[in-house]
């Protein structure tokens, strides 16, 4: 029936162009608007079908490496994620980010890796599972998150983590972070010399001389596990990284952070207010070293293999925000900044007002200190000293394996100091001012 209808339309036009050839001109057009309208529809009609089903089987079992986070979806929408290991390397912003994991713990009861005291468990040497205290062990040695410092071991962690459980870790920028670690580390009282003068040494004198066999040169690369590049063959450099690339889900980057924080919200399933934040352990301004050029060239000499991290989970995260989506990128930061800044006019007041926090808030001179209210719990988790928060937590789990196990984690780990109430501080206040 389409063939017959097409032979007389042609038929048509023939007769017409030989009589009047700009009538011919129209008639053509109008055979080619009718053409292509005929095989839309035959497109529509038994095609599709067909192309909807493509995209709906894609959507529901996308392709490999194409979309971002990985699917952890159910049928009643993605599953929150309870178990993470997060490699914490040193000035990354990753005390900002560890606080968003422990908060995020205590609130559901989660089993924490820690050390019996401190922040530190292994560095230098790498993690094994024979360093966790018996004191803090769970009846299956299996934990749903780490997030203190160590050093990179995959074999050793995979052991003690969960199933399911999220690799992360956050790199920065190599001059930048090595600046942060020789001035809060105070290098330059180690190696005796300024950092200027450090940049002109030659790498194989100063790649094994680290302060307390932890801090020196090219310290992300360090952290996740390697020592000198002295030790490996020439390109195995980039092997190395590119087999990190297979261990970690998410590598976040320091300098666009809140990004960072979106991916991580979606690779676990989280809300926004999971992920919501005050910055912590970050240092003043007058702390920081100026730099020339020159010494910052020579600094990126010495830390080549940070700096060849960094310049390759940089082009991954670039892919990873790519797929994610411009668009929603951009919906999910409105997001968390509104979210934010909702913290911050519930938590903050100023240094004179008589509801500041104090205690658990004695963070060393040289970073900044958010200034929160202590009759809110959640403000003063926000704020407090990383060992202050280490400890609430270890101690909560410390009584759960001091009672076999037996009650309720979540309840353990949700219990909490009683803070002053509202009620009472407004009536000791109203006294001070009667009173006045």
């Amino acid at each position: 029936m389409l063939y017959e209808g097409l032979q007389r339309i042609f038929r048509v036009s023939k007769t017409i162009c030989r009589r009047e050839w700009w009538r011919c001109v129209n008639a053509t057009m109008k055979v080619v608007i009718v053409v292509m309208t005929m095989v839309m529809m035959v497109s529509l009609t038994y095609y599709a079908p067909l192309h909807t089903s493509r995209l709906l089987k894609r959507a529901l079992h996308p392709p490999p490496n194409t979309t971002w986070p990985p699917s952890q979806s159910t049928p009643g929408g993605c599953t929150p994620r309870h178990n993470v290991m997060f490699l914490k390397t040193h000035k990354c912003a990753s005390s900002t980010t560890q606080r968003i994991f422990l908060r995020y713990g205590k609130t559901h009861g989660l089993t924490q890796v820690l050390p019996l005291t401190g922040n530190y468990l292994g560095s230098p040497l790498p993690f094994k599972a024979g360093m966790i205290p018996r004191a803090l062990m769970t009846p299956d040695h299996k934990y749903n998150m780490m997030v203190v410092h160590t050093r990179l071991d995959v074999d050793a962690l995979h052991k003690v983590m969960k199933d399911n459980a999220a690799w992360v870790t956050i790199v920065r920028e190599p001059v930048a972070q090595f600046e942060s670690v020789w001035s809060f580390f105070n290098l330059e009282e180690h190696y005796k010399m300024p950092i200027a003068e450090f940049a002109t040494q030659p790498y194989s004198a100063v790649v094994r001389d680290r302060r307390q066999k932890v801090f020196g040169i090219h310290q992300m690369f360090f952290d996740l596990g390697y020592s000198s590049i002295e030790d490996y063959e020439p390109g195995e450099l980039m092997q190395k990284i590119k087999r990190l690339n297979d261990v970690f889900d998410l590598v976040m980057i320091a300098e666009r952070y809140d990004e960072s924080l979106i991916l991580l919200k979606n690779l676990m399933c989280w809300t926004t207010e999971d992920i919501a934040y005050l910055k912590i352990n970050d240092r003043k301004r007058w702390g920081r070293i100026q730099l020339f050029e020159e010494t910052k060239e020579r600094l990126r000499h010495l830390n080549h293999p940070d700096v060849k991290l960094y310049k390759f989970f940089y082009n991954i995260f670039d892919q990873k925000v790519k797929m994610f989506g411009e668009e929603r990128m951009q919906r999910e930061l409105n997001e968390l900044f509104i979210a934010n800044e909702r913290l911050k006019l519930s938590c903050l007041v100023s240094e004179l007002d008589p509801l500041k926090a104090s205690h658990e808030m004695d963070w060393v001179a040289s970073v900044n200190k958010q200034v929160v209210r202590k009759d809110n719990q959640t403000c003063v988790d926000l704020a407090k000293t990383e060992h202050s928060m280490l400890n609430e937590v270890r101690n909560k789990q410390k009584t759960w394996v001091e009672g076999n196990w037996k009650q309720n984690l979540t309840q353990i780990m949700m219990k909490e100091d009683p803070p002053k109430q509202n009620e009472d501080l407004q009536k000791k206040l109203f006294k001070v001012l009667k009173a006045n």
